[in-house]
């Protein structure tokens, strides 16, 4: 999932460098980074926070309630910006900022402990099983 931060943070990055110069590309960077973003979150949402919490500590919950209310600040952002890029607006400094520092704020948060927690807390088969299902959620055409 960490790999994951990182391509999405390259396509968000390729789309603010586009942006206003080359719109087609920034819109196209910017949609691939918002349908690849909005899959991540499923993936955490169905797959990851429910094994988590099934599997974790007393306070595993606190966690993901946080972590699901920061995807919610980040889908809020991520609508925003979308009118934004395809109304062709300049302005979209406002919800950008938003975004990035939610976004830098929780994927520290995950990085920092949910993904650890994986890395030390679960079986081979179990991760192997867990990896599989993630990559298919990932990589499944946009709707």
């Amino acid at each position: 999932m960490e790999s994951d931060h990182e391509r999405l943070d390259a396509l968000w990055e390729e789309a603010r460098r586009s942006w206003p110069q080359d719109v087609a590309r920034a819109r196209d960077r910017f949609r691939a980074f918002r349908e690849g973003l909005l899959r991540h979150i499923e993936a955490e949402e169905t797959l990851l926070f429910p094994f988590y919490e099934v599997h974790g500590t007393v306070s595993t919950h606190h966690l993901t309630d946080f972590l699901r209310e920061e995807h919610a600040q980040i889908r809020a952002a991520l609508q925003k910006l979308a009118g934004a890029f395809e109304e062709g607006s300049q302005d979209v400094e406002g919800p950008e900022t938003i975004l990035r520092n939610v976004l830098w704020a929780h994927n520290t948060r995950e990085e920092g402990l949910l993904y650890p927690w994986f890395d030390h807390s679960i079986t081979e088969g179990e991760g192997h099983e867990l990896s599989e299902r993630i990559r298919a959620m990932l990589s499944k055409p946009p709707s």
